[in-house]
């Protein structure tokens, strides 16, 4: 399909009025972008962003949706891909996609902010510094399904495991004590508390000499310090 010039007919039709072909459009090139970082460099190269971003705000549920799945298809190849995505403005849209719309819908944009955070402590920081721990925070408590939650908590252990001032800024938003919690709740999925527990040791091990941080390390598992 890339071969054939098919990318950059796409990229043009994602402004298209027509829902069903704004919802078939992202989702082809996220199919394309998905499989390796020089598949996903096509995709961008074809003027994908912002325009993309836009479509995070688009009247259609299904559309941002599958919008923000395209992008989580690109930032997961490289750190180069990821930063691209920041520098367009992609960190503050996909943090608002995901406080705008709830359940299921949120789950590419929650992965995104994830995998972006992943690479390095700059690109965590720009997620932090774009207000993203509020609402992956708030997938993390109110969401009933605990495949969201455990992406959320998984999330926020990317962003938060980098260095101290990640850290701090996960304690700040008592980040710790709610992974804890959803750690500790008996319902919570195995694959859940497994997320919650990675996230919480990322985190705590950064931070452990906040002295306000003391009575919850004291209730957390003995293996994560």
């Amino acid at each position: 399909m890339v071969d054939a010039g098919a990318v950059h007919f796409l990229a043009a039709l994602i402004p298209h009025v027509d829902v069903q072909i704004k919802r078939q459009v992202c989702c082809c090139l996220a199919n394309i972008a998905k499989h390796e970082v020089e598949l996903a460099e096509e995709v961008v190269n074809a003027d994908l962003f912002p325009k993309i971003l836009y479509r995070l705000k688009d009247s259609d549920l299904l559309v941002k949706k599958y919008a923000a799945t395209c992008i989580r298809e690109i930032a997961k190849q490289s750190p180069d891909l990821a930063k691209l995505i920041c520098n367009s403005g992609g960190a503050v849209s996909l943090v608002d996609y995901i406080a705008e719309v709830k359940g299921n819908s949120r789950l590419p944009g929650i992965i995104t902010l994830g995998y972006i955070s992943a690479f390095d402590e700059s690109l965590a920081m720009s997620i932090i510094a774009s207000k993203g721990i509020a609402p992956l925070k708030d997938a993390l408590i109110k969401e009933q399904d605990d495949l969201i939650k455990a992406a959320a908590a998984w999330s926020l252990g990317q962003m938060g495991g980098h260095s101290a001032d990640h850290a701090r800024a996960m304690a700040e938003a008592d980040v710790p004590s709610h992974l804890l919690a959803v750690y500790k709740y008996p319902e919570s999925s195995e694959e859940l508390k497994k997320k919650s527990k990675k996230a919480l040791k990322q985190i705590l091990q950064m931070c452990s000499y906040l002295q306000a941080l003391e009575p919850l390390i004291s209730e957390a598992p003995h293996d994560i310090l």
